[in-house]
């Protein structure tokens, strides 16, 4: 945690441990820690990479990976965040109920044209904003793929509703 003001009268902006004292807190140590240890198996890897075999063992180093890895690796790593990605948008699509599921039309939250006090779906369109409410997947069905005006579609909607209850 970092201070803005000191409460000892010191200098603002110092960091304040993790006993109150001030310090360098264990988060700072090891991003740093993890910071210069990347940078170096980078370079180790950029050397292992690009520095030919004889040069290598010229300095002594008499054991090290095949190149093949050197390619290998990241080839593997850009394949695995590929598969990762797949992965969870498959696992994402498993999870979803089937279109014709009651739970992906309504569920406790749906509000209805009679929930929220509006006398049909599309009349306070014109006028204003109108309220949050979800209008029925049978509805828009008959109003983008049957052809039919709001109005007398959600009339039809309505004559049906009436009978099935």
């Amino acid at each position: 945690m970092r201070a803005v003001y000191s409460e000892d009268g010191g200098d603002p902006g110092t960091t304040i441990g993790e006993q109150g004292r001030p310090g360098v807190s264990s988060i700072e140590v090891y991003g740093f820690v993890g910071w210069i240890t990347s940078s170096v198996a980078y370079v180790l890897y950029m050397l292992w990479a690009y520095t030919p075999s004889s040069m290598l063992e010229a300095h002594g180093v008499a054991y090290y990976p095949s190149k093949y890895w050197a390619v290998a690796l990241p080839a593997w790593a850009c394949v695995t965040v590929v598969f990762v990605f797949w992965l969870y948008e498959s696992l994402c699509m498993a999870a979803v109920p089937p279109p014709g599921a009651a739970s992906s039309l309504r569920d406790s939250s749906t509000k209805r044209k009679e929930d929220v006090g509006v006398p049909s779906y599309f009349s306070a369109a014109a006028a204003s904003i109108p309220p949050l409410m979800d209008i029925p997947q049978e509805l828009v069905s008959m109003v983008l793929h049957g052809g039919m005006a709001p109005g007398e579609a959600e009339e039809l909607y309505d004559r049906g509703r009436r009978r099935s209850c």
